[in-house]
């Protein structure tokens, strides 16, 4: 409590006919409230706060479910809509298999912990290694999306959303890596230690 503060209840306590020790206790006790509920309004938007940032971690958490249930619907409907049929040697139609690279147990995409372009090189290794046709390519990718790129794929048309490459680029742009943000990060970069100049 600053001095300005004390002499303002020490002149309350000298009005109200405070002087001495009487006026010190006064003083004292005055104090004591306020820093009590300066502590308690403290406390009471520290509480506000937290209850803020909880709502908010919520209402993310179930917009991310939303977004990724919403991925789950679209792969659905594109493996229904492009699974081809095929004929056995007896002129039964059977449908093909959709390879799941999910099984695989290709991590998902975090955008701050991996290298995008790392990623989707080790994507589309992982779907040429088990055979992935390229038309599904932007769908399995598509379950190992979260954040921002996630969010592309979802503003994405639906005739728009199978087209691999297309994909692949906005999301590249979208983390800025075309050929003038690989220029940007060059120019920033550092050397590591053990790399020549």
């Amino acid at each position: 409590m600053s001095a300005k503060e004390l002499k303002a209840i020490a002149d309350i306590g000298i009005t109200l006919g405070y002087s001495g020790d009487e006026l010190k206790q006064f003083v004292n006790d005055e104090r004591m409230r306020m820093d009590k509920e300066k502590e308690q309004e403290r406390q009471r938007k520290e509480g506000e706060e937290e209850a803020e940032r909880m709502r908010k971690e919520k209402e993310a958490e179930i917009e991310r479910k939303a977004k990724e249930k919403e991925a789950e619907k679209l792969e659905s409907q594109a493996r229904d809509s492009q699974s081809h049929a095929a004929v056995d040697g007896s002129g039964v139609h059977t449908a093909s298999h959709v390879p799941n690279i999910k099984a695989r147990k290709l991590p998902p995409f975090h955008e701050d912990k991996n290298d995008l372009d790392a990623y989707l090189n080790r994507f589309e290794r992982t779907c040429r290694a088990f055979n992935v046709s390229q038309e599904q390519w932007s769908f399995q990718l598509a379950r190992f999306l979260q954040g921002q790129a996630l969010d592309v794929y979802q503003r994405m048309s639906d005739e728009d959303v199978g087209d691999y490459e297309l994909l692949k680029n906005n999301i590249l742009k979208r983390f800025r890596l075309t050929e003038g943000g690989y220029h940007k990060r060059f120019k920033h970069s550092n050397i590591e230690n053990g790399e020549t100049p």
